[in-house]
């Protein structure tokens, strides 16, 4: 759960992600970078943004740089390793791949409650194995 106590939406950790995957150094991210990396409106990432804000998962700094807060990071760090085995799995065993696929990915991601995201995880890594 979340600041507020909110599951996350198959959006909420598309963006994590996509912030997470574009901020390695850890200096922020634009939001003309994530609309590009997403594929979506910037009029979008500021909505969302706005949101992640309100869920206390980023912050903003004047100039419109975002940054994960260490609850953003730690949500952003549980749902990777997830979301990476279930990519690999499903690209490996559907033939599925690009954005339907890890839309879907996301929206299982979604539905799955955070207290059982370890006990996935678990499981994923003895199938990858």
């Amino acid at each position: 759960m979340t600041k507020e106590g909110q599951a996350l939406t198959a959006a909420n950790i598309r963006y994590l992600l996509v912030i997470r995957e574009l901020d390695t150094q850890r200096r922020g991210v634009r939001g003309s970078d994530i609309a590009k990396q997403l594929g979506v409106t910037k009029p979008s990432v500021f909505a969302m943004t706005r949101n992640l804000l309100e869920l206390g998962l980023v912050k903003k700094e004047k100039y419109g740089t975002v940054f994960l807060t260490e609850l953003g990071q730690q949500k952003a760090d549980q749902y990777e390793d997830c979301y990476a085995l279930l990519l690999r799995q499903i690209e490996g065993s559907l033939r599925c791949t690009g954005a339907d696929c890890r839309d879907v990915i996301c929206e299982l991601l979604a539905a799955t409650p955070e207290e059982n995201l370890p006990m996935l995880q678990m499981c994923l890594h003895c199938r990858d194995s």
